[in-house]
């Protein structure tokens, strides 16, 4: 897997999270897979000064955002925004999904695929080729649609950017899973695709000028429905299934919540920690996940 780079979007309010990530990338993934985490610009020296990202590469977001985007420097509404007179105001969220369809700009040419993962994951066994790839192909997550806000959105939106047949049914898939691999080849295509819908033929632009879109379900239909799944193989498992933390009470309730998703049979690489509701005052302490985290580590040594 020389050809495959780890890629993680975050920012400071994930910074504990993110070090234990790095933390089980170190215990459980190939030293020479590097990884790549993209920041906010002002918490650029935060995670680059920190020990825990010591031999992560730490990318400002701005690298791949039009030059034209400023810093707002007020919240409104409780988010954050990059303004610029060609486009309109541009959300966090928005930002970090153009991050990671860009990120092969800032990794060089070396780099074939990259692995996607949130900075709320984290490993709990050993990364195996046939993990990720498998007869030269990468893996890509499709299941049936049950529950992932803005589903119909998201398929509404993708629909514009690429030339799907119109009597083609895409609503009752999902491509939202941790990881997604984005293979070069299919990327550059994708963006030439959203490019061609762009007044000034940029694929920043068009998604700059999008309110809300799924970089993950865009990539997957594409990947899917345009490509034929060239570079890609499909599967219905989850590589991190969901541990929402919003609603565990207790170290022993997140040991228990862990136990139960590693199950035999298909064994995930690990967890993806999701804070469902960001506005919880409820959350399990940070260390009291950390904990845990080492626990099991150290059970299944």
């Amino acid at each position: 897997m020389e050809s495959l780079a780890i890629v993680t979007q975050s920012y400071r309010n994930d910074i504990h999270e993110c070090a234990l990530l790095c933390e089980s990338i170190k215990r459980f993934v190939p030293g020479d897979i590097p990884h790549h985490i993209f920041v906010n610009d002002e918490d650029f020296r935060l995670f680059k000064e920190n020990p825990a990202f010591k031999g992560r590469h730490i990318h400002r977001k701005s690298e791949i955002m039009p030059w034209h985007h400023i810093q707002f420097p007020f919240k409104v509404l409780g988010h954050r925004y990059l303004v610029s007179p060609f486009t309109i105001p541009v959300r966090e969220w928005i930002v970090q999904q153009i991050c990671k369809l860009g990120a092969f700009e800032a990794l060089g040419s070396g780099i074939e695929a990259v692995m996607n993962i949130d900075s709320e994951c984290v490993f709990l066994r050993p990364l195996e080729s046939g993990d990720l790839i498998k007869d030269g192909k990468w893996i890509l997550f499709k299941g049936p649609f049950i529950d992932e806000p803005c589903h119909d959105e998201y398929c509404r939106v993708a629909r514009r950017f690429m030339p799907l047949p119109p009597h083609q049914d895409i609503i009752g898939d999902c491509y939202m899973s941790h990881p997604v691999v984005f293979v070069r080849e299919n990327i550059e295509a994708l963006l030439q695709s959203i490019a061609s819908s762009s007044t000034f033929k940029s694929w920043k632009h068009r998604l700059c000028n999008t309110y809300r879109f799924s970089e993950y379900y865009c990539y997957g239909l594409f990947s899917d429905h345009v490509l034929g799944l060239k570079n890609h193989f499909l599967t219905d498992k989850h590589l991190f299934p969901l541990v929402d933390i919003t609603h565990i009470n207790g170290k022993k309730a997140l040991m228990s919540e862990i136990r139960h998703k590693m199950t035999p049979g298909h064994t995930p690489l690990g967890v993806w920690l999701q804070k469902s509701n960001r506005n919880s005052a409820s959350y399990l302490p940070f260390n009291d996940i950390h904990d845990t985290i080492l626990e099991y580590w150290k059970q299944r040594q």
